[in-house]
């Protein structure tokens, strides 16, 4: 399907007739729809869908829900009009046995007292189909492009982010691939098997085995469905549990760096600082003792030495004084006469012996010292005498490591006690550490339902197994009932043959793809998607795996992009490719990667609707060679309708 042209009368702001020609050619395959935010670009696709498939499209089950539909759609202005109308019609190609034709659909509403009346019209190359034709093209139309797969060609900036965020790829990429490759009409072909199944079972009552039977299958869907979604559950599980061990990892790097400390160790640096500055504390007052009391004295070392033998000088001068006070001649006579030898002169025998106490030279009395004093004297000259500065010296380096010592600690208690992101990040780190705790109990638990139902499904394909044996002995083999559940294993088997062959094609095609818009060049070297479970596995060049939570969020969406485009390529679907506001998320590298390198290559038709913002002046240049057409939209606040204008917004 390819569009070329849509015509909007009274829908939402698109007030009259409102025509956008959407024609496309080799090279220039984008039409580029601009318009702010409310300037009417979701009703611009919301029409589409609206046009090509009426309530079917919207899965309206009644009338009455689907009429308020598009009451709602229609111009307000128009609407408080009685017999006033409003209409969309869509022009497009398709190729039919090598063909090309031509379809307009017209789907319109006539109001009768606010109540839309609806008609829907289809014209091949230019003729229009009877009632009975026009039904016959609307269920191909709703097998070959259903709804769904319209919404999957549609792709939406948030909704890609929530898919992303939500850890929804699995389950998006399985639904894709099963719609995108035709495999959603075995599913449909399955479920009708099963349905008419059911129905033989309520009307022709089967025999008892095959009642039986069909009872165990239905059982063993039910436990394999289980299993599926808790495997989904683990899966989703396992993911937030690694973005949380992520998260918790960054944050104590980062509590690390710049020197978080935990009560216990903020505890144990206040003591180490206590200590060091109570030794400190004792420290300087050895020296501030040494400098108060000893230092002069040490630095007049030679001086008190001299004054300490002065002061013995001083003290032999007193004795001799003393001496010759009490060895008079008198006293000296009295003695020599007691002498045997009395030649001797008493004066010449006072001098001799007042030789004895006479100082060696002559001494002049300064200090003059009691003896108390003299004892001062000498214990200073003593203690002076055994003290070595060097010993100071070394205690005050002692001191000054260790108060750059305390200034570290210090400063890391005061770094730890200004930063109140710290206990922020203990918080943090603890609710991490409860939430992953939390997780491993739940992993734990699914982990013992999930073997308790592989044993009860291991039992239920044993009994199955048996009753298809004792049917089989039967002779019953042709019975409608074995045929159908034969059909619907033959489907099952096919659908997994042909996802494991497409997804091989799609994941070199994607590599290649990602590998042409990822800034990083050659990161990830293959793209592996479990055919079961649709799980994307990402590998290096040297085949380890790279997580995908360590992908930024444009890089996951560029991821998610390149699969699903590679999805399309190689199912060989001719549909147009829409894009709503896709950019937003990705940084200019990546933007300009899409726009130059993505954007040519899907398919033939390619519209984006942006904002001026998501496609500047810059990106518009790099757009600008594959741009076939270009329109405004501008929302007049005053009129309350929608211009629509050829050209982009003008950039300055």
């Amino acid at each position: 399907m390819k569009f070329k042209k849509l015509i909007l009368e009274n829908i939402g702001a698109y007030r009259g007739t409102n025509s956008f020609d959407l024609e496309t050619s080799p090279g220039q395959n984008v039409v580029l729809i601009g318009g702010e935010n409310g300037a009417g670009k979701t009703t611009f696709l919301n029409s589409i869908k609206l046009g090509l498939f009426g309530a079917f499209g919207f899965g309206f089950k009644n009338s009455s829900e689907y009429d308020k539909r598009v009451y709602a759609s229609i111009n307000s202005t128009i609407r408080t009009i009685n017999s006033s109308s409003a209409s969309i019609q869509i022009i497009f190609t398709e190729i039919e046995n090598y063909q090309k034709n031509e379809y307009k659909v017209i789907r319109g509403w006539k109001l009768f007292n606010e109540k839309p009346k609806e008609y829907f019209m289809v014209s091949k190359n230019e003729q229009f189909l009877n009632e009975a034709e026009t039904d016959n093209y609307f269920s191909k139309l709703k097998e070959l492009f259903p709804p769904k797969l319209f919404d999957l060609c549609l792709f939406d900036g948030e909704e890609i982010s929530k898919i992303i965020n939500n850890n929804e790829l699995s389950q998006y990429l399985k639904e894709l691939s099963t719609i995108v490759f035709n495999l959603d009409l075995f599913n449909n072909l399955q479920s009708d098997l099963s349905n008419y199944l059911q129905k033989e079972i309520d009307e022709k009552k089967f025999n008892q085995t095959e009642q039986e039977l069909f009872e165990k299958q239905k059982n063993k869907a039910t436990i394999v469905e289980k299993i599926q979604n808790i495997e989904h559950e683990i899966n989703q599980y396992n993911e937030k549990k690694t973005q949380l061990n992520e998260l918790f990892s960054s944050n104590k790097k980062s509590f690390e760096i710049h020197g978080g400390l935990k009560d216990e160790q903020r505890n144990e640096l206040l003591r180490q600082e206590s200590e060091i500055e109570s030794e400190r504390k004792k420290l300087n007052e050895k020296v501030k003792g040494f400098i108060s009391v000893f230092l002069p004295f040490y630095m007049n070392k030679k001086l008190l030495n001299e004054s300490l033998s002065q002061i013995d000088a001083e003290d032999q001068l007193i004795l001799f004084k003393q001496a010759s006070k009490f060895l008079s001649v008198s006293d000296i006579q009295d003695i020599v006469e007691q002498l045997d030898n009395k030649s001797i002169l008493p004066s010449k025998l006072q001098s001799l012996i007042l030789d004895k106490f006479r100082p060696n030279h002559q001494v002049n009395t300064i200090h003059n010292l009691s003896p108390s004093q003299r004892g001062q004297v000498e214990q200073i000259s003593n203690l002076i005498n055994n003290e070595n500065h060097l010993n100071y010296l070394e205690v005050i380096n002692k001191n000054r490591k260790l108060l750059t010592d305390a200034q570290e600690i210090r400063k890391k208690i005061a770094t730890n006690d200004k930063a109140n992101d710290f206990s922020k990040m203990l918080e943090e780190m603890e609710r991490i550490t409860k939430e992953i705790s939390k997780i491993e109990f739940a992993l734990q638990t699914l982990e013992e339902m999930r073997l308790n139902l592989n044993n009860e499904l291991a039992e239920s394909e044993k009994l199955i197994l048996a009753k298809e044996t004792y049917l089989k002995q039967e002779t019953r083999t042709e019975n409608t009932f074995e045929m159908a559940n034969n059909i619907i294993k033959l489907s099952q088997r096919f659908q997994e043959v042909q996802h494991q062959k497409k997804l091989q094609q799609v994941q070199i095609a994607a590599t290649e793809m990602l590998n042409k818009l990822m800034r990083k060049n050659q990161y990830i070297s293959s793209i592996r998607i479990n055919s079961t479970t649709f799980d994307v596995k990402l590998y290096n060049a040297t085949n380890e795996e790279i997580e995908k939570i360590t992908l930024s969020a444009g890089e996951k969406e560029i991821l998610l992009l390149s699969i699903i485009w590679a999805m399309f390529k190689c199912s060989g679907r001719r549909v147009p490719f829409i894009f709503d506001t896709l950019l937003g998320r990705l940084d200019n590298t990546h933007k300009q990667r899409v726009l130059t390198d993505f954007i040519p290559k899907c398919g033939e038709q390619v519209l984006i609707l942006s904002t001026n913002s998501e496609v500047n002046s810059t990106q518009f240049k790099l757009l600008d060679e594959h741009i076939s057409k270009q329109y405004l939209l501008q929302f007049n606040t005053e009129e309350q309708n929608i211009k629509v204008t050829s050209g982009y917004f003008k950039f300055n």
